[in-house]
């Protein structure tokens, strides 16, 4: 009976130890799972950094703490084709280096009125490198579309009303400080 219960105890902990390297207890990041993009940790606090830019927090939720880096990654890698796909990361990985070069270090080592005023300069400037202009504007529009998309927007800063424009047919007097629905 020993013998039995050894074995089984011997067993269990040979699966636990073969296991065990598979579990990692660092507090180290791992980058996003993505089907067709291959990104790295830094290219994706980068994008968190951007978004942070694109989207500040302030009195509402801003993209970062809305998960908008996410979307944009997946739109692009489940929506855009490679050729899209090829020239976002070409822009992605020009970006730091161009900043560096007009600022003296790189976007995360810039204050963040220094980072509106780069990224601002950068999406007005036409004669960047055509990637890194494709890349900005790509990361704006898709940001910008992700949080009008979102939950807490379409819940908390304009309500989205299923049927548009249901009892509205009375006359009804504008309130500035009612939360309106944009979209009927």
């Amino acid at each position: 009976m020993k013998r039995r219960s050894v074995l089984k105890n011997l067993g269990l902990l040979t699966g636990g130890l073969m296991l065990m390297p598979s579990c990692s207890f660092l507090e180290k990041r791992t980058p996003i799972a993505l089907n067709n993009l291959q990104i790295k940790i830094e290219e994706e606090e980068l994008m968190e950094q951007l978004i942070a830019v694109i989207l500040p927090e302030d009195n509402l939720k801003g993209g970062v703490s809305l998960g908008v880096q996410n979307f944009v990654w997946v739109m692009l890698d489940d929506c855009a084709e490679k050729k899209k796909q090829d020239t976002f990361l070409n822009g992605l990985r020009l970006f730091n280096t161009t900043v560096k070069q007009s600022y003296g270090d790189d976007f995360e080592g810039l204050s963040s009125e220094e980072k509106y005023t780069a990224l601002t300069n950068m999406l007005n400037n036409e004669s960047l490198n055509t990637d890194l202009i494709a890349f900005l504007h790509t990361t704006k529009h898709t940001a910008i579309w992700g949080y009008k998309n979102s939950e807490y927007y379409l819940s908390e800063v304009m309500p989205y009303n299923l049927i548009p424009g249901a009892f509205s047919y009375k006359t009804k007097t504008i309130d500035p400080n009612e939360k309106i629905n944009i979209n009927a």
